[in-house]
């Protein structure tokens, strides 16, 4: 019996920052996956899990956990759809469907909480492995809330280039002082957001994340961020999202806009320096697996 796992990447987070001492993140998953494959009987053309990856480390740590022999151990395999070093979360997909294929082929099963912590054990972490939309602490793991379920919206997504790295980004000097100054823009942004998802009002959502997206700036600064949004809101998007320690960064839309072509036509050609991505959705499925 084979078991086939996969989690959503995101597109950065909706919002990003401290309240009260507090870090969190609101999830944004969208539809393109991290997937793992356990408990096959032959050998897959694929790749197997790179020594030196975070993804063999839950792996390792699975097994230890459920104290079982390394050298008896299922093989698990790993492809991946997401972009890495981006912000898109490539390596909380990675870790967290490697950790539930490795329990699932042994005969266990991982609550959402033992995925947080294996994926914390590891790294700063997004969650994306949690059904619908989830406030969390992506260094502790203190809070967890689950907002609710996400309407669908559409995400025109580009990179300003380069990669950054979770653990060094975390660890940066005065990161602390530059997360609690942009407070009490985080207490309006989440406000919003959660009526945005109460309501399901994707302009509420959509402003909540342009508030965190700006708030940013003086931790991470994108260079082209006021000029996307600026051409988002001449092609009625409905706001602005970005990687918050990463290099995306992307515009919202409504699932039906017929906006969209336009709005990326004008991007290519105004901000040359922004290398299209993808357009994708938001997703609210968290990790699924089956059973073949």
């Amino acid at each position: 019996m084979a078991f086939y796992v996969r989690t959503p990447g995101t597109c950065g987070e909706f919002i990003q920052g401290s309240i009260k001492g507090q870090r969190f993140l609101v999830t944004c998953p969208i539809n393109r996956y991290s997937y793992a494959i356990g408990d096959v009987q032959y050998p897959l053309p694929l790749s197997s899990i790179s020594l030196q990856s975070k993804a063999y480390q839950a792996y390792i740590t699975v097994l230890d956990t459920l104290g079982i022999d390394r050298s008896t151990a299922k093989p698990v395999y790993l492809h991946s759809d997401i972009l890495q070093g981006k912000g898109l979360a490539s390596s909380s997909a990675d870790i967290s469907v490697v950790a539930m294929a490795t329990a699932k082929s042994h005969g266990y099963d991982l609550s959402m909480e033992q995925l947080a912590s294996i994926c914390l054990s590891i790294e700063p972490t997004d969650a994306p492995f949690y059904p619908g939309i989830v406030q969390f602490d992506y260094l502790n793991g203190t809070c967890c809330e689950l907002l609710g379920t996400c309407p669908p919206i559409r995400i025109v997504m580009f990179d300003e280039g380069g990669t950054i790295d979770t653990v060094q980004f975390n660890h940066q000097q005065n990161l602390d002082v530059l997360i609690d100054e942009k407070e009490e823009l985080m207490v309006e942004a989440l406000a919003k957001f959660k009526e945005g998802i109460h309501k399901h009002n994707v302009k509420l959502i959509g402003e909540a994340s342009t508030i965190s997206s700006f708030g940013n700036q003086r931790i991470l600064h994108k260079v082209n961020l006021y000029a996307l949004h600026q051409i988002g809101v001449e092609c009625n998007a409905i706001g602005t999202i970005i990687a918050h320690s990463g290099t995306v960064l992307g515009l919202l839309f409504p699932p039906d806009s017929p906006s969209i072509v336009h709005c990326l036509q004008r991007v290519k050609q105004e901000l040359p320096n922004l290398t299209f991505i993808d357009i994708v959705e938001t997703t609210n499925e968290g990790i699924t697996f089956m059973e073949r």
